[in-house]
């Protein structure tokens, strides 16, 4: 099995990834949801990473052992309401760390007897230990802000001051969703339900000295992986991206593929690959390098949370191809250079080559030669030596376009011939009228004058008469 993850429904599943296929480690039928739910999980003290130990809804604390396939109740952990949210086995794996709902932090060796106890505040939501000071504890939850406790004297070491009011100078409210010890430094990173990525130095300050806002969904899980100073982190709608913390915090990368609220997610320690679960029913991993989802396992029960082993077999089976290849790469190598110059290929080597890959070379090689030729204009396009140029024919194209330009040119002509007749017709009509105006006019001024006389000369024969 590659990794374990625990369900709403109290199922502990193995997922391999190899074939992409799980198994149920403890019996479906026999479960109950209300009090078998898994709250959390983590590796017991071996570093092999052959046991898992597991907390229910019911507070009882079970393990389970992967090479003998052995599962065991332990004990319930009492005091304190609510479900247990932290969980952790001490290196030497003769105490158990647990932390509950209502604050009660408690250390229990083997038989379930109490050796300590401490109050980290109401509400809690996470704890995690520090992998390189072991008796360094985080907690934090609802209001609850980040504390850092030495469960060995059971000291406060120190604790968190809420960040400055935002722009309208309303309070913040404090929602500490997970938490980190950096292993390159001694800062921490936290996750918020408001969608806020934050980073402490206890030896600094109290107050975040980093901090940044992704998307609008609370982030609901985050783990640290193979780079320095960087994180994973997935938020309830089903996003995951890769985070780094140097500098200005910032989104390396987006892992695409989920469809459901992140509930858990780990990283290989020294491999560029991260698991997830979520309610969506599938455990997915990760490649953050090239950024392609690789694997996805549906597992038919909302998941919980999720532990990843170090060795999977998916890691193994890259590690040997890479290693065949590389090996056949440098024993070719070793073959060339004992035949001599490339070009005197011993009889492996020609074994060696495949029939296809010649054919491909040679088709290769008699494309360009022929490519050269032609710019050499010493073959035409059929392959055959030129022996008289060719004139060019012009297209359908090219004639349309000159036989319109033609009727244009004839139109034009056809246009100003007409306009010269019209012009001319224009100027004989005038002429004509002019000359009857003329005529009617003279002929007008003559019948005035004869009018004049007849007039004047009956005016003058009644003056006689009278006279």
């Amino acid at each position: 099995m590659d990794c374990f993850t625990g369900a709403s429904s109290g199922a502990l599943k193995g997922v391999c990834f190899s074939d992409g296929t799980f198994k149920n480690i403890n019996s479906i039928n026999e479960l109950n949801a209300k009090c078998d739910e898994i709250t959390s999980m983590c590796w017991s003290g071996a570093s092999d990473q052959t046991e898992v130990l597991t907390a229910q809804m019911d507070r009882h604390l079970r393990l389970y052992d992967t090479v003998n396939d052995k599962r065991s109740s332990l004990f319930k952990v009492d005091g304190g309401t609510g479900p247990v949210k932290g969980l952790h086995v001490t290196n030497g794996g003769s105490s158990i760390v647990t932390a509950v709902e209502s604050g009660e932090v408690c250390v229990w060796n083997e038989e379930g007897a109490k050796l300590s106890e401490l109050n980290a505040g109401s509400d809690l939501l996470v704890m995690t230990n520090n992998s390189i000071h072991n008796q360094q504890y985080a907690t934090g939850g609802i209001e609850n802000p980040l504390k850092v406790w030495d469960i060995e004297h059971g000291q406060k070491i120190f604790t968190a001051k809420n960040v400055r009011p935002d722009n309208l100078q309303l309070r913040v409210p404090i929602w500490d969703t997970d938490i980190r010890f950096m292993n390159e430094s001694q800062n921490i990173v936290t996750t918020t339900g408001k969608h806020q990525i934050r980073v402490y130095d206890p030896r600094s300050q109290r107050r975040p000295v980093k901090e940044m806002e992704w998307l609008e969904e609370p982030i609901t899980a985050m783990t640290l992986c193979n780079s320095q100073m960087h994180i994973v982190a997935g938020n309830s709608k089903g996003e995951m991206a890769l985070f780094d913390l140097r500098n200005k915090l910032r989104v390396v990368c987006k892992l695409k593929g989920c469809s459901g609220s992140v509930r858990g997610i780990d990283a290989h320690p020294a491999s560029p690959l991260v698991a997830s679960c979520s309610i969506d029913r599938f455990v997915r991993l990760h490649d953050f390098n090239s950024k392609k989802l690789i694997k996805k396992v549906y597992c038919k029960a909302r998941l919980n949370k999720l532990l990843m082993k170090n060795d999977i077999s998916i890691m193994d089976k890259r590690e040997k191809v890479n290693k065949e290849e590389l090996d056949e790469y440098d024993e070719t190598w070793r073959k060339i250079e004992e035949g001599g110059e490339v070009g005197d290929n011993s009889d492996d080597f020609e074994a060696s080559m495949s029939s296809e890959d010649e054919t491909l070379w040679n088709d290769m090689r008699e494309r360009v030669q022929h490519g050269q030729k032609r710019k050499k204009n010493k073959l035409n396009d059929h392959g055959d030596e030129r022996v008289l140029a060719k004139k060019g024919k012009t297209d359908d194209r090219n004639k349309r376009k000159f036989a319109s330009e033609n009727e244009n040119v004839d139109v034009k002509r056809n246009k100003k011939e007409g306009s010269v007749q019209v012009s001319e017709d224009i100027i004989a009509k005038s002429t004509a009228l002019n000359q009857s105006s003329e005529k009617t006019r003279s002929n007008s001024s003559k019948r005035f004058a004869d009018n004049n006389w007849i007039d004047t000369e009956h005016e003058s024969k009644r003056f006689h008469k009278d006279v």
